[in-house]
């Protein structure tokens, strides 16, 4: 749905997108990952044609985003992180504005109107002013905003940035809803256990390139230690517990407030060598389970490379 291939925009030596080569499968939704700076915005705005390439070819729905510009724009929705709402306008105005400049007639337009409203949970907002809104409500209309034209392609920048958790889970019930219509979508996100809800692959952006991109379990796969999380009774026993344990596990070992985690490929094996180890020194072991590093562990170790 999305291709891209050597796709470079540079503003000076340092900042932009650098060679970008990525795919986003049709129907999935990707997580576009990375620091501040990284690139990220550059290659959205690049990819829906509100600045133009240096150089490499990017298609969208198949679409050239050069050469088919102005088609690429019909078949995409996009929520910016800042979302430029029209304060003096009411809810169902800016909804009805949007379909306008889409050139969707009038019955059209009503009925999608009211589908957003209730998807949205707006409808009681209607008549309100975008000024008067919270914050969770401006990003909801912003959304339904980027949904007006029904696009196939819809690109969201920071979508639950700065939300209460009640307001991010709705904006995950939406995007899961995008999802099961076919919808394509890329995400950007600082969040990243919300990115490990929403998104079925993950690309990673450092200084401008992508340096890893793929199905996220795949990633997982490749990047991810399993280990054993151990929770001790006592604190204080950490330390004696790493030493004693020290000699009989192959894997490195971290301390937590409360006990420790030992990385090792086989932890079916190593849990209850370590359970009998600190049973038999009389280190009281509240939990004993297995674990398997976060998509936030596996950003860290890619990007601090």
């Amino acid at each position: 749905m999305i291709i891209t291939k050597g796709l470079t925009k540079m503003y000076d030596d340092v900042h932009g997108i650098r060679g970008i080569d990525l795919t986003v499968r049709d129907g999935a939704s990707l997580g576009l990952l990375g620091r501040n700076g990284a690139g990220k915005t550059t290659l959205i705005r690049a990819l829906i044609g509100l600045i133009k390439a240096d150089s490499g070819i990017a298609t969208v729905n198949g679409l050239d985003i050069n050469a088919d510009a102005d088609r690429v724009r019909k078949v995409i929705g996009y929520l910016p992180e800042a979302y430029g709402l029209y304060d003096e306008m009411t809810v169902y105005n800016i909804l009805d504005y949007t379909a306008r400049l889409h050139r969707i007639e009038a019955p059209a337009r009503k009925q999608r109107i009211e589908e957003l409203l209730r998807t949205f949970e707006l409808e009681s907002y209607r008549n309100m002013k975008a000024g008067t809104l919270s914050k969770g409500l401006r990003q909801k209309l912003g959304f339904a905003r980027a949904l007006v034209n029904d696009p196939q392609v819809i690109f969201l920048d920071e979508p639950t940035s700065g939300l209460d958790p009640i307001a991010a889970r709705s904006i995950e019930n939406i995007v899961a809803g995008l999802k099961r219509q076919g919808k394509t979508v890329l995400i950007t996100s600082h969040i990243l256990p919300e990115v490990e809800k929403m998104c079925d692959d993950i690309a990673l952006i450092k200084e401008g390139r992508i340096v890893v991109s793929g199905r996220l379990e795949d990633i997982k796969r490749q990047y991810a230690m399993p280990s054993v999380i151990v929770r001790l009774k006592d604190h204080e026993s950490v330390g004696r517990a790493m030493l004693l344990l020290k000699p009989m596990v192959t894997g490195r070992m971290e301390p937590l407030d409360d006990g420790l985690t030992v990385y090792t490929q086989d932890p079916d094996s190593v849990t209850p060598i370590v359970n009998k180890a600190l049973m038999d020194a009389s280190i009281p072991v509240l939990e004993i389970k297995r674990a398997e590093e976060s998509l936030g562990d596996i950003y860290f170790k890619v990007l601090e490379e």
